[in-house]
């Protein structure tokens, strides 16, 4: 029943147009999982129904949380639970012939998967639906042969083949005749008023299906009968859910006859698009103006030629809102289509953005157009009403919106395309945006009249070095300046009088090593962005820009030839900071080497301190007594109201990085963040900025011997941990009946040249969960390490979705059967439920993988390299019902024995082996295959009944054939 609920759902836009090859992939799965389920009902094969029940609610749960974005629990759950809608539906044949548009449609979705073929609709009140259905010109395309049948009087799965075999025009002595022309051909076979009581339903047309052809049987019935065994049921009275959205949201007032009769019109005008129906049914509560309903129906209808149905729905809904909107209100809309950051924000500092921009003139009049947009689902808030966001679709659409609604001259879009040369001076003229970035221009126009232009976009244009002195000299209301990932070395004179400059973009350009003094002319700036430029030194007059809400700046260190130049030897003057105090984000990148940060860091600590807006702080101290400086009775600091990057401690550089490109942008990317270098004891500035910080990566701290010796209770909130070359260390967890848990919230676990590690784990399991949100474990070179999961570890990694494990040479098993011996309760069917990759390189002991124990049923990746002693594999511990990879070199692979067992026969999986080449860099070649298999899986659109949903994969490397040897 839930399957094919949400499968109804998914049926209905804009659902049916988002991530068609996943969903393709994920009914697939579903459809095994129920056909496995039917074996088990009708006894054809034993089967673990519990596993397959469990393995459901999985694969359910991932597209149900999709779906809640847009119908409500509640409606859900009654749905999955087999009710009607709540809200009684009126007896109107438009709307009636709506639900049957909506039927139809999800059948001519789900009709051209080639796993489903055997269709039920029930609650059918149309005698008419199948003739209909059959003569849509999809079916007839798809079909060379359609036949329909009344089987009202078959009581038996013989009688209903007889009356199909009797329509072909074939006598029962021709039965086989029949049987072969079906084979051979494409059919839809239309069963009308069918009845559910006959036995072995599933039987039916089992003779005839032809996996080269389409062939498809759909039965309509007029009642509902739960438990028919097809692949999908269709409940008509399901397909009321937009009614049922409609009625909730629009009100009381469709208890009038006359504007109920209006709202199924608009209804069908929404063709079911979910987020379309709720914004009209929002913008239509309360209203009991015929008129106005007339006209809603009118715009909501309106049909442009240049728009894709579903984009005109949303785009005709949102004009219906603009429109009863007042101005102001519609002002405050654009600018959040446009500038509204995608995760939301706070609601004051959105109503103070929009006092900026001259938008509203107090702040009550900002709180009454919020509630408003609110209630008119163009914004949602969160955080208990402290935060707002506008949901994607919606913003897209009305970014849409916006620039159709713009003369096209006005607005100039030629970003991404190659071009070499910018365009000429009449382009500018009349534009006020100009979208120019990540083209190959190597020059700008010299002087062009832009009196227009606000937006000005540029950034990725790497061959730009020169812009001319006098370009920005016509462009006195230009607002929004990026020039990112550009080789330009300096400003040019005419940058300076953009005085109504408000955000200016310098990101990336390492060649810019001097912010000239001008910068201080530029008052309405809010945001300076210099981060990653080389910059020498920050002139005083930075400390002008008094409406600076964001600065961001990188400095190289400071050379001897700088010093020749007499370039100043502050890195950042005193009072710049703190004379800043609107700031709300602040970052400062320093080269670790440069003596200049160390003797202004005193007074810079004290200067942030007085910043009582900052919201994101970004620094290096190399003392860890500054942190006490940031914290102290006298800061305005709040580290619980904050996102930060720390790094604490003296810095040495070395010629190669411990930690990989990928895993240090996975650290930027946390929400606070501290790197702890060269550390001795457990400090307590540490301990503080621990309890807030969700990432943390410690880096060869001399004297810890565990993780846990900085708090177990300091960390509840990690969920990012990064481990480096701290010799010391021996264990990485110590629990000891930890009552709330040990790291409830840790995601990421990465261990790297740990060269006296010998265990994850010590101690026995905690009362509450420990672990359980862990997903990604990283073990690389840990000498020592010979054990990876205790049992008390194993039983909590039920979140665990990838492990690696690199050059550790002792390791002979991930899992030992010492496990089982620890056990304390009865054992799991699987451990490691949700692991999908396992990747085991440089382990010259490994002998097995878990030591047959039975894990991670949902692995999909499987990756060894250079495992000389791992020459049996045990089916137990490999399952292969979703394994679409596995590498390793090809002469291991050839030599590679199968356990069988009486339970588990050895597949052959030479069809998704990649061979491994020695000579060739192993994590090069790991990534260019997992592309390759994201590629196979993007390509996966069937076109025909042959098509599967997740083609095998084919590697241009090639595979081995030999079939495995089987170890009795």
């Amino acid at each position: 029943m839930k399957k094919d609920v949400v499968c109804l759902i998914l049926s209905y836009p804009p659902l049916n147009s988002e991530n068609n090859g996943t969903r393709r992939d994920w009914i697939r799965d579903v459809l095994r999982i129920t056909q496995k389920a039917r074996e088990a009902l009708y006894r054809q094969k034993k089967v673990n129904v519990p596993e397959l029940s469990s393995e459901m609610d999985k694969l359910l749960s991932r597209q149900i949380h999709d779906i809640k974005v847009h119908v409500p629990s509640d409606i859900l759950v009654n749905m999955c639970n087999g009710l009607s809608p709540g809200y009684q539906a009126p007896p109107e044949a438009m709307l009636d012939r709506c639900i049957d548009d909506f039927m139809i449609r999800q059948i001519l979705q789900y009709i051209q998967i080639p796993e489903i073929q055997r269709i039920v609709i029930s609650e059918v009140n149309d005698k008419n639906f199948l003739v209909r259905l059959k003569n849509l010109s999809p079916i007839r395309r798809m079909f060379c042969r359609v036949i329909r049948v009344d089987v009202r009087f078959c009581p038996t799965v013989k009688d209903i083949e007889d009356r199909i075999i009797e329509q072909l025009g074939f006598s029962n002595s021709d039965r086989g005749e029949a049987e072969q022309l079906l084979r051979s051909q494409n059919f839809l076979i239309l069963l009308d008023d069918f009845h559910p009581w006959i036995e072995n339903l599933h039987h039916l047309g089992n003779g005839w299906w032809n996996s080269n052809n389409t062939q498809k049987i759909v039965l309509a019935s007029f009642q509902f009968y739960p438990g028919v065994p097809m692949d999908l049921e269709i409940r008509r009275n399901h397909h009321l859910l937009s009614w049922e959205l409609f009625f909730r949201n629009v009100g009381e007032v469709l208890h009038s006859s006359t504007i109920q009769k209006l709202a199924v019109h608009v209804l069908r005008q929404c063709s079911g698009h979910l987020r379309a129906t709720v914004l009209m049914a929002r913008a239509l509560k309360g209203v009991k103006n015929v008129r106005i309903w007339q006209h809603a129906l009118r715009v909501i209808g309106f049909q442009p030629t240049l728009l894709h149905v579903q984009d005109r729905i949303m785009i005709n809904a949102l004009i219906f809102i603009l429109g009863h909107l007042g101005s102001a209100a519609i002002e405050c809309v654009k600018y959040c289509a446009f500038y509204l950051e995608m995760e939301g924000t706070d609601k004051v500092d959105l109503l103070e953005r929009w006092m900026k921009e001259d938008l509203i003139g107090t702040l009550g009049k900002g709180e009454q157009i919020v509630q408003h947009l609110v209630d008119a689902h163009l914004l949602e808030s969160f955080a208990n009403g402290e935060s707002v966001q506008m949901q994607n679709e919606i913003r897209k659409e009305l970014v849409k919106f916006y620039k159709v609604e713009m003369n096209p001259t006005l607005l100039v879009e030629l970003d991404g395309r190659g071009l070499t040369e910018a365009p000429e001076n009449e382009a500018w003229e009349e534009a006020n945006e100009m979208s120019l970035m990540n083209n190959k221009f190597s020059k700008l126009p010299h002087n062009p009249n832009c009196p227009k232009l606000r937006v000005l976009f540029l950034q990725g244009n790497h061959r730009l070095r020169v812009i001319s002195s006098s370009f920005f000299q016509c462009m006195p209301i230009l607002q929004i300046l990026h020039l990112s990932e550009t080789r330009i070395k300096f400003l040019p004179p005419s940058f300076f009088k953009l005085v109504q400059l408000r955000k200016f973009f310098l990101r990336s350009c390492e060649l810019f090593m001097e912010l000239p003094t001008e910068i201080g002319e530029l008052c309405h700036l809010e945001v300076l962005d210099l981060e990653g430029t080389e910059i020498i030194n920050l002139p005083a007059a930075v400390g002008k820009l008094t409406n600076l809400t964001r600065l961001k700046l990188s400095f190289c260190a400071q050379t001897s030839h700088c010093r020749k130049d007499n370039h100043s030897n502050t890195i950042i003057p005193q009072n710049v900071i703190s004379n800043l105090l609107q700031l709300k984000q602040l970052s400062i990148d320093v080269n670790p080497e440069d003596e200049r940060w160390n003797a202004a860091l005193k007074y810079i600590v004290k200067e942030v301190c007085c910043l009582k807006r900052l919201l994101f702080l970004k620094l290096h101290l190399p003392e860890v007594l500054l942190l006490n400086d940031l914290w102290d009775v006298a800061s305005s600091l709040y580290l619980s109201c904050m996102r930060f990057r720390f790094i604490v401690g003296r810095h040495q550089k070395r010629i190669i990085s411990r930690l990989s490109h990928e895993s240090a942008i996975r650290f930027e990317e946390q929400e606070t963040c501290l790197k702890y270098l060269n550390g001795e004891g457990i400090p307590t500035g540490i301990k503080v900025v621990l309890q807030h910080a969700t990432a943390l990566f410690l880096d060869r701290h001399l004297t810890v011997t565990s993780l846990s010796e900085f708090g177990i209770e300091n960390m509840k909130n990690l969920k990012f941990c990064v481990l480096s070359e701290c010799d010391e260390i021996q264990t990485i967890l110590e629990a000891d009946n930890d009552r709330n848990g040990v790291f409830p919230s840790l995601a990421y676990l990465e261990l790297h040249y740990m060269k006296n590690l010998r265990s994850i784990w010590k101690g026995q399991s905690s009362q509450m969960p420990s672990l359980s949100n862990l997903k990604v474990l990283a073990l690389h070179t840990c000498p020592k390490l010979d054990k990876i999961f205790t049992f008390s570890l194993l039983i909590e990694l039920n979140s665990l979705e990838e492990l690696v494990v690199e050059d550790c040479p002792e390791i002979n098993s991930i899992v030992t059967q010492e496990v089982l011996a620890e056990g304390v309760g009865p054992p799991q069917e699987w451990y490691l439920p949700k692991l999908k990759k396992l990747s085991l390189h440089y382990l010259p002991k490994l002998a097995s993988i878990s030591g047959g124990l039975a894990i991670a049923p949902e692995l999909e990746w499987l990756s060894f390299y250079d495992c000389p002693n791992l020459k049996i594999l045990h089916l137990e511990e490999v399952s292969t019902c979703k394994l679409k990879v596995i590498t390793g070199e090809a002469d291991w692979w050839n030599e590679l024995k199968w356990y069988e067992s009486e339970l588990f026969q050895p597949p052959n999986l030479d069809d998704i082996f990649v061979p491994i080449e020695r000579y060739t860099d192993l994590r090069t070649q790991l990534v260019e295959i997992n592309d390759q298999l994201q590629a196979q899986k993007q390509k996966a659109e069937p076109s025909h009944q042959s098509d599967v949903l997740v083609p095998s994969i084919e590697f241009e490397a090639g595979t081995s054939s030999k079939q495995k040897q089987v170890a009795a």
